[in-house]
Formats: C-alpha cells, sequence, structure tokens
C-alpha cells in the first residue's frame, strides 16, 4: 500500500529483512542480511567482596555467582534456565563482555528485578521449539514485559566463562547460520505483511472517514469474504485489497502520522534494552515482535500506551530502589479511545493471523486469570507458507498458560 514518510519515499510494503545484532553493551547495532557475531573484550574488573547483581524473575533468581579462579576476576556469572530466559537477562561472560540486562546492570550491587512471567515465557518457548521467531507479551495496563522470547535460543552459561571449552561454545554459537545469539523479539524487524492492517484501520477510524468498524468498504474491495467487507470482517478475513484502498482513501500521511503515533520510526525507544526501529516507508514497512505487542496494547488499553518496560526495579545493595532509566507510568494517548473500543471489537473474536513470503504473523488480546489484559505478538519463520500458520499455535499456548 502506498506510504510516505518526511525522511522517507512512498512506496509499497516490501519484504525486506532487517537484522540488528546483539552488541556486547546491550545496544543496537547496524543491520544486514547476515548477523555479525560479537567480537570478544574484556570484562570489567568487580571487587572480591562484592559479587555479581541478580537478576530475579518472578522473585527467584535466573542467575548466580561463582568463583571464576581468576584474582583480577575473581567471579563468573551462572544461569539457571539459561536457554529460557536469554532473551530477558542477556549475557556475561569473561571473555566476550555483557550484553542486555546483564550490559545495561553489570555495576550494579543487589538485584534487578524484571516483569516476565515464567508460566507466560515457558509458553512462548515451548511454542517456538524448532523454530526461528520471537514473541512479546505486555501488560496493557502497565506496559509490563510478561514474556519475552527468541528463537532459537542460547545458555549463557556455556561462555560465561574464559576456559577453551567458553570459546568453542562461543565459537559454535557465533558461527550458526540460524543466529542463536541474535535477540529477535527486540533486534530483528521484518516485513508485516497483513499484520499492518490494524494500524490502517486505526487511521481509517481516527480520520473519521468510516462510522465504525461494521461500515462497509467504500470500494468494491476484491471478491468473496472481502467484497464490500467492513473492517471487521476485513480483518477476520485478510482482505489486503481492502486495506490497500482504505490506506490510498486515508491518504499517506494520516496513515504515517498513525504508525508513528503507535510507534513506527521510533529510534530512540529502550526498554531499558535498546530496541530496533520498526519502520513505516522507504520501500519497506518492517516491525519488531515488540512493536507489534504494543500496537495491540494500544488497542486493549483504551488508546493509551504505557511502557514497554522488562524492568520493574533495581534494589542496591545498600537497600535503596530504583526504578529503571526511561520508566513512565503516566503513558501518552495515541488513538481516541473510542477508535480503540472499536478496534478491540473487532479482534475480540481470536487472534490476527497473517503471513508474508517468509513468515507468519499472529497477534491478539488475551485476558489473563487475575483480570489483566495482554497485548501478545508472535512471529514465527517459515520456508512454505501453507496450512496452519506456524504462530497462531503459539498463540494458543501462551492464551492457555495466561488463564492458568
Amino acid at each position: 500500500m502506498p506510504t510516505t514518510n518526511r525522511r522517507r519515499a512512498a512506496l509499497p510494503v516490501a519484504a525486506l529483512m532487517t537484522l540488528f545484532a546483539a552488541g556486547a553493551t546491550g545496544c543496537a547495532s547496524g543491520g544486514g542480511a547476515e548477523e555479525k557475531a560479537p567480537k570478544a573484550q574484556s570484562s570489567p574488573p568487580h571487587k572480591a567482596k562484592e559479587g555479581l547483581a541478580d537478576i530475579l524473575v518472578a522473585g527467584r533468581p535466573v542467575t548466580g555467582t561463582k568463583p571464576s579462579g581468576n584474582t583480577k576476576i575473581p567471579y563468573q556469572r551462572t544461569y539457571s534456565d539459561g536457554e529460557l530466559y536469554s532473551a530477558v537477562t542477556g549475557y556475561r561472560s569473561l571473555a566476550y563482555g555483557a550484553a542486555g540486562l546483564e550490559g545495561i546492570y553489570k555495576d550494579v550491587r543487589g538485584t534487578v528485578e524484571t516483569t516476565v512471567d515464567p508460566a507466560l515465557q515457558r509458553a512462548a518457548a515451548d511454542g517456538l521449539r524448532g523454530r526461528k521467531g520471537a514473541a512479546v507479551a505486555l501488560d496493557v495496563e502497565t506496559g509490563r514485559v510478561r514474556a519475552l522470547v527468541s528463537a532459537p535460543s542460547y545458555d549463557p552459561s556455556a561462555f560465561s566463562g574464559n576456559t577453551f571449552a567458553d570459546k568453542g561454545a562461543w565459537e559454535e554459537l557465533t558461527g550458526n547460520q540460524d543466529h542463536p545469539l541474535l535477540d529477535r523479539a527486540l533486534r530483528q524487524a521484518v516485513p508485516l505483511g497483513g499484520a499492518f492492517h490494524a494500524v490502517v484501520a486505526a487511521a481509517a477510524l481516527e480520520k473519521g472517514l468510516y462510522a465504525s468498524v461494521d461500515t462497509p468498504a467504500h470500494g468494491p474491495g476484491g471478491t468473496g469474504g472481502c467484497q464490500n467487507a467492513s473492517i471487521r470482517q476485513a480483518l477476520r478475513n485478510g482482505c489486503d485489497e481492502v486495506f490497500t484502498a482504505m490506506a490510498a482513501e486515508v491518504g499517506p500521511d494520516a496513515v504515517r502520522s498513525t504508525a508513528e503515533a503507535f510507534g513506527f520510526n521510533d529510534e530512540q525507544l529502550k526498554m531499558p534494552v535498546q530496541v530496533a526501529e520498526s519502520t513505516y516507508g522507504d520501500g519497506e514497512t518492517t516491525a519488531t515482535p515488540l512493536q507489534m505487542a504494543r500496537v495491540m496494547a494500544v488497542i486493549g488499553n483504551g488508546g493509551r500506551q504505557i511502557g514497554p518496560q522488562l524492568v520493574d526495579r533495581i534494589v542496591h545493595g545498600d537497600g535503596s530502589v530504583q526504578k529503571p532509566a526511561g520508566y513512565a507510568a503516566a503513558g501518552r494517548q495515541v488513538i481516541k479511545q473510542e477508535t480503540a473500543a472499536q478496534l478491540r471489537s473487532a479482534l475480540s473474536s481470536g487472534q490476527l493471523t497473517t503471513r508474508t513470503d517468509k513468515n507468519a504473523w499472529s497477534v491478539a488480546l488475551l485476558r489473563t486469570a487475575d483480570g489483566h489484559l495482554l497485548g501478545v505478538a508472535v512471529r514465527a519463520d517459515e520456508a512454505a507458507p501453507s496450512g496452519t500458520a506456524p504462530s497462531a499455535p503459539v498463540v494458543d499456548r501462551m492464551a492457555k498458560a495466561a488463564t492458568g
């Protein structure tokens, strides 16, 4: 569908993939068609009496400390369920530095308390096992990240030291063509296909071109279930032609401004880990799974966007408590409350699933057992798009875990 951007020319959605390599400091680095292996680097020295801060999930440490045998760097990181939580923790290595939360909070003495729910995390990881992809779940009212999974994953314990075994594990990971060190949930933006339809629909409703999601399309809009389809029907039936015509009617500037209100074209997003930019324009519309979870969270939260935030608080060794950098409790209004309510109604019947040439997307709003609403996005790569989209069963697993 035609798009413009004040920095980009108007072109249709393209199937280009942007990879964002996991930098040793936890910041985004340049992307390309291939994942670049991080370079080995030295880790900062730690005082023997201080040890390393623990990262907690649901109050339980998923990291630990053991003696390294090195007098200059006396402590070495250990991990519990390292493969399950690697997208949450990142890694810390005596030989290869630190990334993710491990890199950001490497100087903290105390605990780093994350927002992740273990049941949701495991459900997403199990659903993506054996595939490349990612899953994110956000609490729509707080912006707290309840699940953050990238697949395939890795165990940070395998290279946390500086032995020959650590070197072998690192070289195996960095040479792996599936790029397990790449955080696909936060650091890889890929083409969206029909998952972007919800944003186009929001732009049309915001501009007042449709009274509701049940207003028939203004043009013929194709055949079958897409003939004169309403927004509700077009979302359910994946009517690309309806939304292409709708985007043209809304106008590229309005679509762009709505997309940017949702968080597209934001190069500065941190949670506190740096997040890759999701883009609208310049020949491609791409997004990270985090960004699409944010879109769903806005729809589920009356048009208001809060977060995202992976860390609840940092408790220092002296007992003082600190909120993470960038923490924002108030949020901001992205779309009108009425627009959000209309879209929530249209999406309430289940997940929105779509495919591109190389991957499948599923987005949904899920209700937890204690009444919280989650914005969920799952992306799963696939070679031959046929049958059930591989992202759909992952959402089903997460829905079951959310209700207990």
